[in-house]
């Protein structure tokens, strides 16, 4: 059965048009302010900006009318090019996932934008349809999805279609989420970076009178100032998440996973079960003492640009819950009762490469008051703990099929894969480690399209090699 060839919805030339000017709107700004010159003779130049913008609507629209896509055989087939016609066929085969979003554009004309995602995408989509009509996109993934013979009543199968597990976020787990989500430090970040350039965008007699003016109120209003900083921060953070994760559900369809999420703008993000690597329990330091953690998936393709490298499984969960969940989910991925410490005579290894860092302090104690000492003495002490955290953190364990690996840098992670998706196990050990019977452990598992690490430092050497036979089937653990 053919799909016919289709093109885009007529919305879709307005986007290619805003993509198009996005990418030229800093030269057209820089031709404003220093313009073609005074002279008489020159004034048409003011209008060449309009007219170029002129164009660039053109050549967007001139893209849609050029931009069509069908099903012919096996393959996708998608026709594109304003001056050069190409032409593209991606095999069904090899289509991982098929990403849906739908703004407030989209919303508006009752479309959505597709992303499909192939094997060896590396975490990228292959093909991107911006603006395709809700009916159609469908019928299209549903094609791309089954085989032509069962494609008769394609819409019918997609209404009568029944979830085997669904899970949706609560309101309740929505504003705790929001309000421990770490996007705080993501939002203090990018203020402090437009913060270090502002001696060059702002005059300099500028810069002078407001260190003059902050200079003449108290410390009592300046740390209030601060508070309200970091209080407007939070709440931009806050908004942040509530905006992306309102509404968010799972649900099974048989051999693949639905997640869906968005308030402004409305994801779909589809995940084949068979591509799924790994599960990846995320603890923050702020959600860990309340029992809440983030569950991840580790998927060989399909996770969506925005995503990364991993697509967020549930974004907040008590940590009592997880293996109720994962057990309709995902059967065969839990979190193990019991996990193997690291050696005692880690933990001074753990402390010291923690307080490492602040070694470049010590150099400071001739320059300041002995009154203001502590200040030098908190971050090495912080840095410590956080050394003695990821002491206690770090564990692992092997079971028949399953290998678990839990380190900390600053949230606590825990891997949970089965040893056939492991795509590499490697025991490393240096001279210091050598002295003290101690080596790190490594494993690389298929995310994304690309291999992402996971590395446990300072196990005992009889534990990396009963790993390593585990993974080498020279061993097989029996499950407790």
């Amino acid at each position: 059965m053919m799909f016919k060839p289709k093109r885009l919805h007529p919305i879709a030339a307005a986007f290619s048009f805003a993509k198009s000017l996005k990418e030229w709107v800093f030269p057209i700004i820089l031709y404003f302010f220093f313009g073609p010159g005074d002279g008489a003779k020159m004034e048409w130049l003011y209008y060449l900006p309009f007219f170029f913008i002129g164009l660039l609507a053109v050549y967007g629209v001139i893209q849609w009318y050029r931009f069509t896509y069908s099903i012919e055989d096996e393959d996708l087939k998608i026709e594109q090019g304003v001056f050069i016609r190409n032409k593209r066929y991606i095999p069904k085969k090899r289509i991982q996932s098929i990403d849906y979003s739908e703004g407030i554009i989209h919303r508006l004309f009752n479309v959505v934008k597709l992303n499909i995602e192939t094997a060896g995408g590396a975490g990228r989509a292959e093909a991107s349809l911006s603006a395709v009509n809700k009916k159609d996109a469908h019928l299209l993934v549903e094609h791309l999805r089954q085989n032509p013979d069962k494609m008769a009543n394609a819409e019918e199968q997609i209404e009568k279609e029944q979830p085997t597990y669904q899970f949706k976020l609560s309101s309740k787990d929505l504003w705790i989420a929001a309000s421990t989500s770490g996007g705080l430090g993501v939002v203090l970040s990018i203020v402090g970076t437009f913060g270090s350039q502002i001696d060059d965008i702002l005059p300099d007699d500028f810069v002078v009178g407001a260190v003059e003016w902050l200079s003449g109120f108290s410390w009592l209003l300046l740390v209030i100032m601060g508070i309200s900083i970091l209080t407007v921060t939070w709440l931009l953070s806050f908004l942040g998440v509530i905006l992306k994760y309102a509404g968010f559900s799972i649900k099974r369809y048989g051999d693949r996973i639905v997640i869906k999420r968005g308030l402004l703008e409305k994801r779909e993000l589809t995940l084949p079960v068979k591509r799924i690597q790994g599960v990846r329990v995320v603890e923050s330091v702020i959600r860990q003492p309340f029992g809440f953690a983030t569950v991840h998936v580790e998927s060989a393709g399909g996770t969506g640009a925005d995503e990364g490298l991993s697509a967020m499984l549930f974004p907040i969960i008590k940590r009592s819950r997880i293996n109720e969940e994962l057990t309709q989910l995902l059967p065969g991925y839990f979190l193990p009762p019991k996990l193997n410490t690291l050696p005692n005579r880690s933990l001074k290894r753990y402390i010291l490469r923690a307080i490492l860092p602040s070694f470049f302090l010590i150099s400071l104690f001739w320059v300041i008051p002995k009154l203001w000492w502590i200040l030098i003495l908190l971050p090495v002490i912080a840095l410590a703990l956080l050394g003695i955290l990821q002491f206690k953190d770090g564990k692992w364990a092997v079971d028949r099929s399953s290998f678990y690996l839990q380190n900390r840098f600053i949230s606590r992670s825990l891997l949970i894969t089965e040893r056939k998706r492991m795509q590499h196990f490697e025991v490393k050990q240096s001279i210091f480690q050598r002295r003290t019977e101690l080596a790190t452990i490594h494993t690389t598992v298929l995310s994304g399209g690309v291999g992402r690490q996971f590395n446990l430092t300072d196990t005992r050497v009889d534990d990396a090699k009963t790993v390593f036979n585990w993974y080498s089937r020279k061993v097989d653990v029996q499950q407790d």
